[in-house]
């Protein structure tokens, strides 16, 4: 069964509830480890499985630099859209 699991979370804790999200978020099933991590992590009697659920939490997250790229791409894209239709447009 370790083997399933992501290379990062083979270390983790065993307790039932994580060992649940793991294997969700190993399915791709973010939604539920957005879901279930966060109470996770408050409720938790121990502070290695607080800290696990909050590992499984941030890897669902967006990487920041790819935020920033997409933002770039946008503006970069609405740039010469505006240009092209300034110049040769649609029109």
């Amino acid at each position: 069964m370790k083997s399933d699991l992501p290379t990062f979370a083979r270390d983790f804790p065993s307790e039932a509830r994580l060992d649940a999200l793991v294997r969700a978020f190993a399915k791709g099933d973010y939604a539920r480890v957005r879901r279930e991590a966060p109470t996770l992590a408050k409720t938790a009697d121990r502070d290695d499985v607080k800290l696990a659920a909050r590992t499984l939490l941030d890897r669902t997250k967006a990487d920041p630099l790819m935020i920033v790229i997409l933002m770039l791409t946008g503006a970069l894209l609405l740039m010469l859209s505006s240009y092209w239709w300034a110049h040769n447009g649609a029109g």
